[in-house]
């Protein structure tokens, strides 16, 4: 049953209800309310500055405008790219063509957002204006997240700034986790705050250094750092270096360089011996293997129809270094003959690499 405006709230607060957890339902609803409003004035909007910009500072607006985000990488356009959820409004309200494509000798130094502003501003209803003037003067940062409402939102927090506030996000709010870093754009109307951008993947806490280390830059200029400041040239394109070499670095680990106890290169080989029988290699090599009997080695073997011993597997250890394993010993016939192939795989650092095999 719904308690009463003036009955004891159900939380335990001691407090009314009217005073305590109907405030926060009422505030709720509203800013949800505010939210769909938003994403429903919004809807077509990417399509239409692109439209835009291509009409207005030329078709080839977009393509300089990657080349600037990925830092002149060489890295061909793709509008299947997982970057595209933060290149896209970057270019549309961050981006600042050298001259526009209509006329080349004409400077126009605004983004596709202030323009679009300026010529059809008056057109627009008053919510879409309001969004995409924030959208405007909102710059790029880093964010943590603070706590997290799966399915309707998340607390961030800006590390440039400190600035905190609750983020409507009902998709990304799903997968995030509290400590993890967020880069994007946050854009807020009236009193709902949007991720207007963001990037594909969060960060992990230890990601954070080089983003403590441009904050500090940042104050050494101005402290608390302005919109303005943050939206710098200068700053606005580091920020884009951390974000591409961390996401490279996640997303494109190096292959791990293998190495012995000695740190020396892992060097790949394939011996291959002729054997008289695997019991005559098991009386030569079991004693290679300092932790089990032979009856032990033996449990795991493979015998034939006549209770001949045909392969057998154990690791070779020495006692040093806690028991070093240099590799496995693995043997088995190839022929009725009884012929032997012995071969030697390497264990070197928990990096279990077969030799040629």
């Amino acid at each position: 049953m719904k308690p009463g405006r003036n009955d004891p709230c159900p939380c335990g607060s001691g407090k009314k209800y009217k005073h305590c957890c109907l405030q926060v339902q009422e505030t709720s609803q509203t800013e949800d309310f505010l939210w769909h409003q938003i994403h429903h004035v919004i809807k077509g909007l990417p399509e239409k500055l692109l439209k835009f910009s291509a009409k207005h500072f030329g078709p080839e607006a977009v393509l300089e405008a990657w080349g600037d985000f990925t830092l002149w990488s060489e890295e061909e356009f793709d509008p299947h790219t997982l970057h595209m959820q933060l290149f896209m409004p970057w270019f549309f309200y961050n981006w600042h063509p050298e001259f526009s494509g209509i006329d080349e000798n004409t400077q126009d130094e605004r983004t596709t957002g202030q323009a679009f502003l300026d010529k059809y501003g008056k057109q627009l209803e008053p919510l879409l204006k309001r969004y995409i003037e924030q959208c405007c003067v909102a710059p790029f940062s880093f964010y943590d997240i603070v706590s997290v409402r799966p399915g309707d939102g998340f607390v961030l927090r800006d590390i440039l700034t400190d600035a905190e506030c609750y983020v409507t996000e009902h998709s990304g709010s799903m997968h995030a986790q509290a400590g993890q870093i967020v880069f994007g754009k946050l854009v807020k109307v009236d009193h709902v705050a949007i991720l207007e951008a963001s990037a594909p993947i969060f960060f992990p806490p230890i990601e954070k250094f080089p983003i403590l280390e441009l904050r500090e830059e940042i104050y050494e200029i101005e402290d608390p750092p302005s919109q303005e400041l943050l939206r710098d040239f200068d700053f606005e394109y580091e920020m884009l270096e951390i974000y591409h070499e961390i996401y490279d670095r996640l997303c494109n680990p190096s292959i791990p360089e293998l190495c012995n106890t000695d740190d020396d290169p892992m060097v790949f080989q394939k011996l291959i011996y002729d054997i008289p029988s695997p019991q005559t290699a098991l009386a030569a090599l079991k004693q290679l293997c300092i932790n089990s009997t032979e009856d032990e080695l033996l449990e795991d073997a493979g015998f034939d129809a006549d209770g001949e011993l045909y392969s057998i597997e154990f690791p070779w250890l020495k006692r040093a270094m806690q028991n070093t394993n240099p590799g496995t010993i693995r043997y088995w016939a190839i022929s009725k003959s009884k012929t032997i192939s012995l071969r030697l795989k390497s264990i070197q650092k928990s990096v279990r690499a077969n030799f040629n095999n």
